[in-house]
């Protein structure tokens, strides 16, 4: 009797494991069962803001969940890359990464808080966006003609500003300085939005601004756009020429976004995530609000965010050394 009571408890605790077993199985196979968060190192209300929500919200939906946008902008982007890092890597916190935090931050924060190749694992491709060189219109400065000769005329005295230090919009004036042998004195805000705004207020005279923020304050006349960093022209903005066009080669653009999560989640979430971007990037509405932003939608593996973070800091390293940009 002894015997047989021992048996049938072994056999109960046998079927309880397996049941929290299959729970377990299921809870993790059932991601997402509570809000993804996508941290943006942007402040709302810019283009990379924009292109997140787009995708947290398609993305979302195909996954049968919700993920949430949280803005955490300064220190550029540090403060957004240190915040997904300090989360578990279980796929619930995701880090919408773009080229400033993948690429460009390497060479302007030294040290480095994080390693953009051994801390971050693709997610999936989102875009590339073209970066307009735009100046108040009060300064008199209509084209890249006229930009070079004032800032030869007084080397340091036209100001710049940028979404934050090592940040695209920052970097792509740099080499445009490097290129026209032209000095400008950079002012990094906060964000894209708060360098729009010093820009249009007159803080500043000029900015890099990404095409989707720069367009409707170029049409309202409140930019003056000089150039495009993009192979082609933009369609809402035909006549404003390429710097390839203006003679100035070599950086097409330097804007593109993905979304990445910390190393070590696992792959099937990974998986997942980048499956559901397929709805981002097939959906009518998406290519529609891109299109206007003039932005250009990438698609792909998950591996392709690692691949052109390695091949972009190749590309661009020499010149970027050569700049010797630092934090201060």
């Amino acid at each position: 009797m002894f015997n047989t009571i021992n048996n049938v408890s072994r056999l109960l605790m046998g079927v309880a494991a397996a049941a929290v077993t299959a729970t377990a199985a299921h809870a993790q196979g059932a991601y997402p069962n509570r809000p993804v968060r996508l941290v943006v190192s942007q402040a709302a209300g810019g283009s990379s803001d924009t292109i997140a929500r787009l995708w947290a919200e398609h993305a979302g939906k195909a996954l049968g969940g919700t993920i949430v946008v949280e803005n955490k902008p300064g220190a550029g982007g540090l403060i957004a890359a240190q915040n997904a890092l300090s989360a578990p890597t279980d796929g619930y916190t995701l880090l919408y990464g773009s080229v400033s935090l993948m690429v460009l931050n390497q060479f302007t924060y030294k040290p480095l808080p994080y390693n953009p190749e051994k801390d971050f694992t693709g997610v999936a491709m989102l875009t590339t966006v073209p970066i307009v060189l735009s100046a108040n219109p009060a300064t008199g400065i209509k084209t890249l003609k006229d930009l070079t000769e004032k800032a030869k005329a007084a080397p340091g005295k036209l100001n710049f500003a940028s979404a934050g230090l090592g940040n695209s919009t920052h970097l792509a004036v740099e080499l445009v300085n490097e290129a026209l042998g032209i000095s400008m004195t950079h002012i990094p805000y906060k964000g894209e939005a708060d360098g729009v705004m010093a820009t249009m207020g007159g803080q500043t005279e000029l900015m890099g601004v990404v095409y989707g923020t720069a367009l409707p304050h170029i049409k309202a006349k409140k930019l003056n756009a000089l150039a495009v960093l993009s192979p082609q022209r933009a369609p809402e903005l035909p006549d404003v020429p390429t710097l390839g066009e203006l003679g100035v080669k070599g950086f097409d653009s330097l804007g593109w976004s993905a979304v990445v999560a910390r190393a070590g989640t696992p792959a099937d979430i990974v998986d997942k995530l980048n499956k559901a971007t397929e709805s981002f990037h097939k959906s009518p509405e998406v290519q529609a609000k891109l299109k206007t932003m003039g932005v250009i939608a990438v698609s792909g593996p998950a591996s392709l965010v690692m691949e052109t973070t390695v091949r972009d800091a190749k590309a661009w390293g020499p010149t970027l050394e050569k700049l010797n940009l630092s934090a201060k």
